[in-house]
């Protein structure tokens, strides 16, 4: 509401969160889809919040939050958009079409990638829960498989999305997947129990807090409010690991 009268107002609220939260990220994560529904505008400032981190925020690794998942001569025209034209750090995809859609962005020097394994969604039931015929196992774990044979192809660049709201199948999958790097949704608005998720979850853990955050006021001081917020959350963190 504050940055109803801005041009550019996802852009602006946006730095505003940055610049506030900068210290206390260990990485940021923008979603596309709040930039995309305002069309070529949306993209511009997408565009532009991506090249404020790179300039202003340079140590602090980007996730580009996009889910894509397509044709390898498609995949290789996402690779380019993100990894060269903006310079990301890393994205999320979709791993439902197989490998030959992923290795297009593994192929890319900068490819580093978290393919969708469990999400935090209440409906991830409906197919990732389902038992693959034959091998008695899930849907979800034959993904972390793959990621995890994946990662040794391609030496450190494979990592995946597990849910916190899934605290028991995330330790059973930390133990499968000692090595991989885990991005960690759910926590905060979504329900996760941060204790649950730092219990199971082990080291190489990105814990990803968002709307808990940047929403945590809707007044004039969001971003003071954010500020005060992320910081609750990284000493709530640290007491937990010094127990």
């Amino acid at each position: 509401n504050v940055m109803q009268n801005s041009s550019e107002p996802l852009f602006e609220f946006c730095k505003e969160i940055i610049d506030a939260t900068c210290d206390e990220a260990v990485c940021f994560k923008p979603n596309i889809a709040f930039f995309e529904r305002r069309g070529s505008k949306g993209f511009l400032e997408f565009e532009k919040v991506i090249r404020h981190l790179k300039i202003n925020h340079s140590k602090i690794p980007i996730i580009a939050d996009v889910k894509r998942g397509d044709l390898a001569n498609t995949s290789k025209e996402y690779a380019k958009y993100y990894f060269d034209d903006l310079g990301v750090d890393s994205i999320t995809l979709s791993p439902y079409m197989g490998k030959d859609t992923v290795e297009p962005f593994l192929n890319h020097s900068r490819g580093y990638v978290f393919l969708l394994c469990l999400t935090s969604n209440p409906s991830s039931d409906d197919f990732q829960k389902k038992i693959i015929q034959g091998e008695k196992i899930f849907l979800y774990e034959k993904v972390a498989l793959f990621s995890e044979k994946l990662n040794g192809e391609f030496k450190n660049q494979v990592g995946i999305v597990v849910g916190g709201t899934h605290p028991d199948e995330l330790g059973a999958l930390r133990e499968c997947c000692p090595n991989l790097v885990f991005l960690i949704p759910g926590f905060g608005a979504q329900g996760g129990a941060l204790d649950e998720i730092l219990l199971k979850s082990g080291q190489n853990s990105i814990i990803n807090s968002s709307r808990s955050i940047i929403f945590s006021s809707n007044g004039k001081d969001f971003a003071e409010s954010a500020q005060k917020k992320a910081k609750e959350i990284n000493l709530e963190m640290k007491k937990f690991c010094l127990q």
